[in-house]
Order: C-alpha cells, then sequence, then structure tokens
C-alpha cells in the first residue's frame, strides 16, 4: 500500500517580503511628497526675503536722498540769507521763488506767500508740479531728483518787552524744512519724507 504524502504550498503573493515592497514604495512617496513641500517652502521663504532686502534698499536710497535735498536747504539758506534784505528778497509775494513760502510776513511792508492749501506733501504729483518745490540736482544716483521747500515761519522766541526801541530784538529767524526723496528706478515706489528746523540770526 503507498502512503501519499501532501504538502501545502504558501503562494508567494502572501509572503511577507512582497508585502512589505507596497509598503516601501508608499514611504517612499511620502518622502518625496515632503521633500518636495520643504523644497517650495524653502524657495518661497528665500524669494521673500529678497524682495525685503531689495525694498530695505530702496527705502535707504530714497532717505538718503530726502537728507541730500534737507543738507542742500540748509546750505541754501546758510549762503543767501545772510541779512533782512535777503529774507525779503528771497520770501516776497511779490516776486515769489520756488520753493520758498513765508507763512508770515518777513518783514514789515512785505505781504506773506503761504504754502497752497491745495499742495499735499503726501502727494508726489504736487512735488513734481513746476514750480513748488526746489530740485537738488546734486544727487546723481537716482531717476527721480530729490525736492525742498522752506517756509519762513517768523522769530523764534517771546516778543521783546522792552517797546521804548532801544533794545535791539535779538530774535532768531526761523524756517522749516521739507524735503523729499526717491527711490531707484523710472517710477520708484519707494519714497521718504523728512523735515527740520532751521533758524539763523541777521
Amino acid at each position: 500500500m503507498m502512503n501519499m504524502t501532501t504538502h501545502s504550498v504558501t503562494p508567494e503573493k502572501s509572503c511577507p517580503a512582497f508585502r512589505q515592497s507596497g509598503a516601501v514604495l508608499v514611504l517612499s512617496l511620502l518622502i518625496l511628497l515632503v521633500m518636495t513641500v520643504l523644497g517650495v517652502a524653502a524657495m518661497g521663504t528665500t524669494t521673500l526675503q529678497e524682495r525685503m532686502a531689495s525694498n530695505n534698499r530702496q527705502q535707504q536710497v530714497a532717505f538718503q536722498a530726502a537728507e541730500a535735498a534737507l543738507r542742500a536747504a540748509e546750505a541754501y539758506l546758510s549762503a543767501n540769507i545772510t541779512s533782512v534784505a535777503a529774507l525779503r528778497t528771497n520770501f516776497n509775494s511779490g516776486a515769489p521763488v520756488d520753493g520758498l513760502y513765508a507763512e508770515r510776513a518777513p518783514v514789515t511792508g512785505v505781504a506773506t506767500y503761504p504754502l497752497p492749501a491745495s499742495f499735499d506733501i503726501y502727494d508726489d504729483n504736487d512735488w513734481l508740479a513746476a514750480g513748488n518745490a526746489v530740485d537738488v540736482n546734486t544727487v546723481t544716483s537716482v531717476t527721480q531728483t530729490p525736492r525742498y521747500i522752506i517756509e519762513y515761519v517768523g522769530r523764534i522766541g517771546p516778543a521783546p518787552t522792552d517797546y521804548s526801541g532801544k533794545k535791539p530784538d535779538t530774535r532768531q529767524y526761523g524756517f522749516l524744512i521739507t524735503a523729499i526723496g526717491w527711490g531707484e528706478g523710472a517710477t520708484p515706489n519707494s519714497r521718504y519724507l523728512v523735515q527740520s528746523s532751521y533758524r539763523i540770526p541777521l
């Protein structure tokens, strides 16, 4: 009598090795997805940092241009306003000079020439309009030259108490300087506005 032995064979697809191959593929895809997301995020951060650096540079350029215009205005006052007669000539409503305004009468008998109410110092168009401000052409590193205006605001300090006329009025003459500068480029988006007070004895 012949004995027959039967053997059970496990299908290959049920082996652990084959089951693990599918998990490795999924895991690899997940890692690739994570790396892609991280790469895109890093590129976005780099682009943002470049824009921030560019904007900061433009702001610095605009600030330096405005500061140069402010110093030019102070130099103008120092060189040209050396007497009451010069004050009358420069800040005279009868013969106005571009960019020079008088909120108060510079001398007796001369009318004021205030900054026009329509002039908005925060509006580029008003700054760029002919006759409104003084161009500072010495700044050549920018496309749009910086500009300034000077307003004579009157004598500084309390009025003298001696009304006999024997003591001279030693109060200084005060001015308000406003300057604007722009960043680089044909149509700069960055601008900087600065102001300073200036006083001189005459």
